[in-house]
């Protein structure tokens, strides 16, 4: 179905997502601190990620904030932080949805299904065409080498 990295710190929390979700057909994956996270996000394509905050060595705003930089994967932050000021924080730095523990294995099955069912309507709109080097990604061409930008309007070919 889809394959997932679970960021979470806590090893009960992080099994029991692992066997609900696998159970469910989906490919979990764990990472057990923020640096452990990023280097296999940055190693491997998974379709989503279910991500705690209070990681040791790098929290998981940080890791929210880093990913960005290289991914829109969608992202569920999972999370004993309930104060609505941190969910919104989170949300406006890149997250997709907000998950407070305790939680209910069937609200994070909806939501996982909800942001993949999300990601894969929004690839099939995106097509790619190319023509020797110019590439049209859905809106905008850009020259591989220079990496100029323009309006595909101003495109004949």
């Amino acid at each position: 179905m889809g394959s997932i990295l679970i960021i979470e710190d806590n090893q009960d929390v992080s099994r029991m997502l692992s066997e609900f979700l696998l159970e469910s057909g989906y490919q979990p994956e764990s990472a057990f601190s923020g640096t452990d996270g990023l280097r296999k996000l940055k190693e491997h394509c998974y379709d989503l990620v279910l991500l705690d905050l209070m990681l040791p060595y790098k929290s998981g705003d940080q890791v929210l904030r880093e990913l960005r930089e290289f991914s829109d994967i969608p992202v569920i932050v999972i999370s004993a932080k309930d104060l609505v000021g941190t969910k919104i924080d989170l949300l406006k730095l890149g997250a997709d949805d907000y998950i407070t523990k305790p939680f209910d294995m069937g609200e994070v099955e909806a939501r996982v299904l909800s942001n993949l069912r999300r990601q894969s309507s929004s690839k099939v709109k995106e097509q790619t065409l190319q023509y020797k080097d110019l590439i049209h990604p859905g809106g905008h061409a850009h020259f591989q080498e220079s990496r100029d930008q323009i309006n595909i309007q101003e495109i004949r070919v």
